[in-house]
């Protein structure tokens, strides 16, 4: 997983790579991380059964606090309100699955890829026998706000139903408010695999590409590049790599903490 990852280093930070190093070096380090993220995304970032928030998101971030010197301080909400949160400082970074998009680098910045983004899911009732790919997408799909998936959802002609959680999106098609809705293919294998197998099934892929990043606030100068140095070293020590298994290998998966109800 860290060998694809390291040949992608470099991509949302290449330029200025001297300045970048004299800022990051002269940066004071900081004692607290405050990380905004989106606590209904699982595996990437949820609360478990006893509220506390986990994922790979949240030990990926866990580690490059403790590379940074930091204590981490999460605090969860409605994806469409982090960009917000570090624009006005009540963030340092946020997480939660983030795609690089133009909009978003006028306001934020962003880390290296820390996630090879895999094929995209599609989920509908098991009772519908309609939908079974992207082409199909004509009817009430379910999105969460601020996502790229609105604009995916449009492209195929679907009627947009956005929702600020993920399981939301979940109930909204058990409920039949909608026809299906679309997720990273890890979070809907969670799902799957934490219950939402009882009334819900695959219905196609949408082809993924890039990866996803830490949105980091333009305010807080030298941190994106003490991040992407952090994440840098994790990639080569191996710390990477055992993060990413206990989230993502096959045989772990349905051992992860579930999701707190």
């Amino acid at each position: 997983a860290a060998l694809a990852l390291c040949m992608m280093v470099g991509l949302s930070g290449c330029g200025g790579e001297k300045q970048a190093a004299s800022k990051a070096a002269s940066a004071p380090a900081k004692k607290e991380l405050k990380v905004a993220c989106v606590a209904t995304y699982p595996p990437f970032v949820y609360k478990d059964k006893e509220g506390k928030i986990v994922g790979f998101d949240v030990d990926i971030t866990g580690a490059v606090a403790k590379e940074l010197g930091a204590q981490v301080v999460y605090e969860s909400m409605p994806f469409n309100e982090m960009v917000p949160a570090l624009q006005a400082s009540k963030a340092d970074i946020a997480v939660a699955a983030v795609d690089m998009t133009q909009d978003r680098a006028d306001k934020v910045d962003f880390s290296n890829i820390y996630y090879s983004k895999e094929n995209v899911s599609i989920l509908a009732r098991k009772e519908d026998n309609e939908i079974r790919g992207p082409e199909d997408l004509k009817g009430k799909v379910a999105v969460e706000k601020g996502t790229v998936y609105v604009g995916t959802a449009k492209q195929y002609g679907a009627e947009v139903k956005e929702y600020d959680y993920h399981d939301q999106l979940i109930k909204a098609v058990e409920d039949n408010e909608a026809d299906a809705l679309i997720l990273d293919k890890p979070v809907a294998r969670f799902y799957l695999a934490h219950g939402a197998s009882e009334k819900l099934k695959p219905a196609g892929i949408i082809s993924g590409s890039g990866g996803f990043v830490m949105m980091v606030s333009k305010k807080d100068e030298g941190l994106r590049e003490k991040v992407n140095e952090a994440l840098d070293k994790l990639m080569k020590n191996g710390e990477y790599d055992k993060i990413y298994d206990k989230w993502f290998a096959d045989e772990n998966f349905s051992k992860e903490p579930d999701v707190k109800s």
